[in-house]
């Protein structure tokens, strides 16, 4: 089982910066960031809690790490066009010479889409788009030139150039939503990925099965990656033991508030 780490872009950058090398030294499979303009809250009113860029902070971690991946986990799908999308991971790939990854999910936080009046949409055309704009996003990644006729965007003769370093840079489809987001991992995914316990996601990994044999998909070919926001303290060692028979990934979380040594120490107790 991979380890990685999603590290809170609403720390100080010094603290990214430093907790991105400490888990590119230790041999992390990928470090991931997430793709919010503020923090959540619960009644949904706007956040005074900052949060770095998440695709411009990728682009500067690849310039101070080697080995590690990088990705977002995930770029909410309303905030960008999917052609802008796939240009800007295009040229994390090249920056980070082919360790990026393709992290998609449809977007769901309501004090950011309020502050900035940006249209959530209902879940059906959230979804709609949704589909529609992982569709536009492997096209472009993978084609030379992509067409495509949907409610939500339109492709004619488009070109993505440069192309990706890495031959297929591995799209991430995050959500467990299973009507619509698992169909859509089971379409395009090379690694799909939602929080949860051992039970719950061993769960939807079943549903990500079942789906795949309804297109005719070998679910082997879908990585499974998961992760639990456990306390300080917790004996990480322990609580992974489960998740190995049931994902391939594990990610560990970092969050601002939280000393920046208890998720070094994580890190080193999980890829010791």
């Amino acid at each position: 089982m991979d380890i990685s780490v999603i590290l809170d872009n609403g720390r100080p950058w010094a603290e990214v910066r430093e907790l991105a090398q400490v888990a590119d030294g230790l041999g992390a499979h990928a470090i991931y960031v997430c793709d919010h303009f503020m923090g959540h809250t619960d009644d949904d009113t706007v956040s005074a809690e900052g949060m770095l860029e998440s695709m411009t902070v990728l682009a500067a971690l690849a310039t101070l790490t080697s080995s590690s991946r990088l990705g977002p986990l995930v770029l909410g799908g309303t905030y960008r066009h999917p052609a802008v999308v796939a240009n800007q991971l295009t040229a994390l790939d090249h920056v980070s010479d082919g360790r990026a990854i393709a992290g998609l999910g449809a977007g769901w936080q309501v004090n950011e889409h309020t502050a900035y009046g940006i249209d959530l949409m209902n879940p059906h055309d959230l979804s709609d788009r949704f589909e529609e704009s992982v569709a536009v996003i492997s096209a472009l990644l993978r084609e030379d030139r992509s067409d495509f006729s949907g409610r939500h965007f339109q492709l004619r003769g488009a070109p993505n150039n440069p192309k990706p370093v890495q031959a297929r840079l591995p799209i991430l489809v995050g959500g467990g939503g299973e009507r619509r987001t698992i169909p859509t991992a089971a379409k395009y995914a090379d690694v799909h990925h939602i929080w949860g316990t051992p039970e719950g996601y061993a769960a939807k990994s079943a549903r990500l099965d079942e789906a795949c044999a309804a297109i005719g998909r070998d679910p082997a070919e879908i990585r499974r990656a998961t992760g639990f926001p456990y306390p300080v303290g917790t004996d990480l060692a322990e609580a992974l033991e489960p998740y190995r028979a049931v994902c391939d990934e594990f990610v560990v979380f970092d969050w601002a508030d939280r000393p920046l040594q208890a998720t070094i120490d994580d890190l080193t107790v999980a890829l010791g």
